[in-house]
């Protein structure tokens, strides 16, 4: 049976960067190592998409190049298209992102069961991450154990 975890292409992020900030061993961190690698992937290709989605909505110099905003990396918006690619963006903000795991599936429940009872309180953003996660890693699981039953 195939195993997937689902989460919104805005939190692929989020949850990469807690797994990133937890203590495990052995075949635990080998999970997180892979699904860290997984959403890794899903995320390359979210920021991919966002850049090709908001191309035809960027204010363009004299030669053609796109006119950079204030902060690093950023780019200005025509400014009469602005409300439609925040709505662009939104749409592919909000679409599932599934990580299909199968073939780690040993090690991602040695991931799910370091971490159902992880000894470290979470607060913000961690907590917020750590619910994601575990949500996901829980319906992977728990419909495994009602199907051995």
């Amino acid at each position: 049976m195939t195993k997937t975890l689902t989460f919104k292409n805005s939190e692929l992020s989020v949850v990469g960067n807690f797994l990133g900030t937890l203590s495990l061993k052995n075949k635990a961190s080998r999970g997180r190592t892979k699904l860290i690698k997984l959403i890794s992937a899903k995320n390359d290709e979210y920021n991919e998409e966002r850049k090709e989605t908001l191309e035809p909505f960027i204010k363009k110099d004299e030669a053609g190049n796109n006119v950079e905003g204030d902060t690093p990396g950023s780019v200005v918006l025509i400014e009469e298209k602005r409300d439609e690619a925040n709505t662009a963006i939104k749409e592919i903000d909000e679409e599932s992102a599934v990580i299909e795991f199968t073939e780690y599936s040993e090690k991602m429940k040695a991931l799910y069961d370091a971490i159902v009872d992880y000894p470290t309180e979470f607060s913000n953003q961690d907590a917020a991450a750590y619910d994601l996660l575990m949500d996901q890693l829980e319906s992977a699981f728990e419909n495994e154990t009602e199907e051995t039953k």
